[in-house]
């Protein structure tokens, strides 16, 4: 069967090209048959989709989204290639390839924010759209430091989906698939997140002192 980009080298060159323009569609055109390849069990195919990846940093942007810091990033990229690996060939067309790639990608990420605990320490700006949230449930305009301590109070499942939300502006779906739970399970961890804060918010006030 003859490859519709021609040579390892034109795909490259065509992914390029696309990349320079952001231009994902095109990505999926130029990979559509290695990936096809690679996923009925062409090593050779998927050695070179994995250099493709990592040449171009297809997944750098669901990384970024969630991590800032360079070491992070390098972890999660390196790992997002490493799932490629281990499970392209659970790869089915009901997706773009690129965006199979951003979910896994953002899979990785949450686990290097988890494993780094990083997720439970956003400040300044980024608690905007928490600090939104808070002030429509509490009567009390607490300050950014308030709600990050009550943030970092919060057990794991609550925290991570309120931080994916209100701090990364994902999308609930987004966090489901994400997290691997039920869209109803991120509606309701979220708005047990956001209570949790709010109230001890309004608890420090009563109390006049410090949230511990």
């Amino acid at each position: 069967m003859e490859r519709a980009f021609g040579t390892h080298a034109q795909v490259m060159q065509a992914v390029a090209e696309a990349r320079g323009r952001n231009d994902f569609a095109a990505i999926d055109a130029a990979l559509a048959d290695v990936v096809d390849r690679a996923a009925a069990g062409d090593q050779k195919e998927l050695a070179f989709l994995l250099e493709v990846i990592d040449q171009h940093r297809l997944a750098l942007g669901a990384v970024r989204k969630m991590l800032i810091d360079e070491g992070d990033v390098h972890d999660a990229m390196q790992q997002t290639l490493m799932a490629v690996h281990r499970g392209i060939g659970g790869f089915e067309r009901r997706s773009r390839f690129t965006t199979w790639l951003y979910r896994v990608a953002e899979r990785e990420a949450l686990q290097v924010l988890r494993r780094n605990k990083r997720v439970a320490v956003p400040d300044g700006d980024d608690l905007s759209g928490l600090v939104e949230e808070v002030r429509n449930m509490s009567s009390i305009v607490a300050s950014r430091a308030m709600i990050q301590q009550a943030l970092e109070e919060l057990d794991d499942k609550f925290r991570e989906p309120v931080v994916m939300c209100d701090v990364q502006g994902m999308d609930y779906a987004t966090i489901a698939e994400t997290l691997g739970i039920p869209l109803n399970t991120v509606r309701t961890r979220i708005s047990r997140g956001r209570q949790y804060i709010a109230d001890r918010i309004q608890e420090q006030f009563r109390s006049g002192g410090s949230l511990a």
